[in-house]
């Protein structure tokens, strides 16, 4: 199951690094700060930011919440960190409901709520893809020129507002994007692909299309057949795990 810890607002990382260090290996299957895209407007074009999506809440699966809450009640600092006395536990250590894990799981991918893609006829949306779409019918507001949704949902015992960063046709091509929308489709091999794409596990790479600024990527995986590479790349204590377009993708190549 999951559990949710609420702390301070901007402590989330030292409260997941402490728990981390602290409880007994296994007692944690994952542990994380929730992050969404957040999509601003820089040097003329839209960029994606990396902010938290629920300020002041860390997400623990565990399959032994007691032992978890032990951890939090062992360690003096924690009660300064999760802003409330211990023993209100249920301000501190809340389970989260089918309903809520279900919300969570359907928006987040590897800890990430990514951009939507999103068209617009008139003042109508016309089509949506990505987290925000089976969402729409809870949008409280749209702003298309910021680039987010304000969706409104009950998490956490009450009613609650989540940000969804948008992506349009007018926006450069976002690889994410791309990939999920043609999830099923395999790129063909002409005479300009070749099998080995030049890439392998281990290598540090940045995003041509500049979406992702100047943030720069590991590889973790590569999918040759799909030209897909598994990346992540640190931001805080938390690590950000992103699909990128092995065609839309520059090798850093290490000094020495």
């Amino acid at each position: 199951m999951w559990y949710v810890i609420q702390t301070v607002t901007g402590e989330e990382p030292r409260v997941k690094a402490l728990l981390e260090a602290f409880a007994e290996q296994g007692i944690c299957k994952t542990c994380f700060v929730p992050l969404y895209e957040e999509v601003r407007r820089s040097h003329g074009e839209y960029r994606i930011f990396f902010k938290r999506l629920f300020p002041g809440y860390l997400f623990v699966e565990t399959e032994d919440p007691e032992a978890v809450y032990a951890t939090l009640r062992k360690v003096p600092e924690f009660t300064r960190l999760l802003g409330a006395q211990v023993k209100e536990e249920e301000k501190v250590f809340i389970p989260i409901t089918e309903v809520e894990q279900e919300f969570l799981g359907s928006i987040l991918e590897d800890g990430v709520v990514h951009v939507s893609y999103i068209r617009m006829e008139g003042k109508r949306i016309d089509k949506v893809v990505g987290p925000l779409s089976g969402y729409r019918n809870h949008i409280v507001k749209l702003d298309i020129p910021h680039r987010r949704a304000i969706v409104e949902i009950d998490i956490f015992g009450r009613r609650r507002r989540a940000r969804f960063g948008l992506w349009t046709d007018s926006d450069p091509e976002n690889s994410w994007l791309k990939l999920h929308m043609n999830r099923e489709q395999v790129l063909p091999l002409d005479g300009k692909r070749e099998i080995d794409i030049g890439l392998v596990p281990g290598d540090i790479v940045t995003d041509d299309t500049g979406v992702y600024g100047e943030y720069e990527f590991v590889i973790d995986k590569v999918d040759v057949k799909h030209r897909v590479v598994f990346s992540r790349f640190a931001i805080g204590d938390s690590i950000v795990r992103i699909q990128l377009d092995a065609d839309k993708v520059s090798r850093i190549e290490e000094e020495f």
